[in-house]
């Protein structure tokens, strides 16, 4: 008798219990990873925003202390600005929509957030004394601004294209 009760192995409920307990373990894993992504995306974007400002000082030192040269010529468009609004969403969707108007590219990020409103889009908007640069997060429905103040900050809402500070 004592030998049967070595060899009869495991019942189906400890099995299931085993195999519960892992799921649990499984999902609290996954859950965190997914936390660390977002979190990482968001990084990225913030840097990517934050590199405006160094770009926005080197155009404003190299062309006459103005952040606007003439209509279709300022800080916006300038094409390391343009590329690292176009980096920052596309860290977003992974692609992104770029619609230019009078020579500044906006760029729209495709993905939506549960609850996000419409027009997330990275924007930079420049006048002659002036700049703004804002792009979507990854992980909220908020943005993360940059401006000529030294503002560096997440914004619950875009600022409209006549607004040049993250307040």
């Amino acid at each position: 008798m004592k030998q049967s009760m070595l060899t009869r192995g495991f019942t189906l409920i400890e099995l299931l219990v085993v195999i519960a307990i892992i799921g649990i373990l499984a999902a609290v894993v996954i859950g965190s990873l997914n936390d660390a992504r977002s979190g990482g995306q968001d990084a990225s974007i913030k840097q990517s925003v934050a590199n405006i400002r160094s770009q926005a000082e080197l155009f404003y030192n190299g062309n006459g202390y103005t952040y606007r040269v003439d209509a279709t010529t300022n800080v916006c468009t300038n094409t390391q600005v343009d590329s690292l609004l176009s980096a920052a969403v596309d860290v977003v969707n992974g692609t992104d929509y770029a619609s230019a108007t009078h020579g500044v590219s906006t760029y729209v990020a495709l993905n939506t957030l549960t609850g996000a409103a419409s027009g997330r889009t990275a924007a930079c908007h420049a006048d002659e004394t002036r700049y703004l640069a804002v792009a979507p997060l990854a992980s909220i429905a908020q943005f993360w601004c940059v401006d000529s103040t030294g503002v560096s900050a997440q914004v619950a809402t875009a600022p409209a294209s006549g607004d040049y500070t993250c307040n």
